[in-house]
């Protein structure tokens, strides 16, 4: 076992941040990239239109809109520097399809958004599919959100009862507000204007569906907006049932089991009552050391941590190079779950050239200390195949 994770290290029983490493398992990297190949397991989206709701026709996202680039970074997908893929090349993977609404028109992509339309096209509308790693925690996106329609923070009561809809398959998180909209990044001021955000976390990604317009459209809109959110999936030759090829090689843990498949997951395991411990590929740095361990610090509500503090973690030697451990206390609660008092959280996150690793074990502390040397067991039989 390495001595990060030693139950005698003078660090341990610290409400602060540690290190841990380990080996990889590495996916195809795919355009909408892992959502994508999450989505082979967790989607089985159907197109929900109802006849009260007129669609023009089957929308396609073009690959020389945004390819499925093996490899990208996360500047390369999200920034200018996005490569293109040769025209010959045919993409085998699925691609992210949608019903378009009658009235509705598709604008050009942007390097944030996946997918955009203006709403029954109005020009003071917006509606757009961003794919971000990390994402930030629920209650930071919708504080966000508060301040761009210009109204107070909703409650922690508020924001526990926020209900659920479909989105790619799964129940995402559902958010609407009235107000004064700012604009946001790059919309367009709307003195009367709502709000409405479909947020789905998958693994260490989150999606978000976003509408903003004038209230009197949105709410005409509305059952139209959330029937569109309900057609948007993933097609392609690629199965639903079909498991992605897998790059990466484990033992389980002799007290441990595998759980069912998990969006955005390489493999989930159950590792007591209430904790589970999981492996998740990301491309490039997958949003950064840095941002990842402060993410999930504040799912324990703990305070972020500098560059400085960063760098004084302890490391594991895994594939041939240091992975971060970092180790916290704390109330648990992730993209709006209820709140879980006295858990903890060990992480790892491994930086490879073109992909980063993060494994993650989360649960009532005394559990998670129980499984700690399972984890390690679990770390060290980790191995890339060929």
């Amino acid at each position: 076992m390495s001595d990060a994770l030693r139950r005698n290290d003078p660090n341990r029983g610290k409400s602060a941040v540690k290190s841990f490493a380990s080996p990889v398992r590495i996916l195809p990297l795919r355009f909408v990239s892992y959502i994508i190949v999450c989505c082979t397991v967790l989607t089985s989206c159907t197109n929900s239109s109802s006849d009260s709701h007129q669609y023009n026709d089957v929308r396609i996202v073009s690959e020389s809109s945004h390819p499925i680039l093996p490899g990208a970074s996360s500047v390369q997908r999200f920034g200018s520097d996005r490569p293109t893929r040769p025209a010959n090349e045919r993409i085998n993977g699925p691609v992210l399809a949608y019903d378009l609404p009658a009235g509705w028109v598709e604008v050009p992509l942007t390097r944030m958004r996946r997918l955009n339309v203006l709403i029954g096209g109005d020009a003071s509308t917006e509606c757009y599919l961003s794919i971000l790693p990390g994402g930030g925690s629920l209650r930071a996106n919708i504080d966000r959100w508060c301040k761009q329609m210009q109204q107070e923070p909703i409650s922690e009561e508020a924001l526990l009862a926020l209900p659920r809809i479909e989105l790619l398959g799964a129940a995402a998180i559902r958010f609407e507000i009235d107000g004064t909209f700012s604009g946001g990044v790059s919309g367009k001021p709307v003195a009367d204007a709502r709000m409405i955000v479909h947020v789905l976390p998958i693994g260490d990604t989150t999606v978000f569906l976003k509408a903003t317009g004038p209230r009197a459209l949105i709410e005409s809109e509305s059952d139209t907006f959330t029937a569109f959110a309900a057609s948007i999936r993933l097609d392609g030759p690629q199965s639903q049932s079909q498991t992605p090829p897998s790059y990466l090689r484990w033992q389980v843990p002799t007290d441990w089991q595998v759980d069912s498949p998990r969006p955005m997951r390489e493999v989930t395991f159950v590792a007591g009552q209430d904790t589970r411990c999981w492996i998740t590929l990301l491309g490039g740095d997958g949003g950064g050391a840095l941002a990842n361990t402060n993410r999930w610090l504040a799912e324990l509500g703990q305070d972020p941590i500098s560059p400085a503090q960063l760098a004084q973690l302890p490391t594991m030697k895994i594939l041939d190079g240091d992975a971060i451990v970092i180790e916290s206390t704390g109330t648990y609660s992730s993209m709006g779950s209820p709140p879980q008092d006295g858990w903890a959280l060990i992480g790892l996150i491994r930086i490879l050239p073109d992909r980063t690793v993060f494994i993650k074990l989360v649960g009532p502390a005394e559990e998670v200390e129980a499984a700690r040397d399972s984890m390690s067991e679990l770390v060290s039989s980790l191995e890339v195949t060929t």
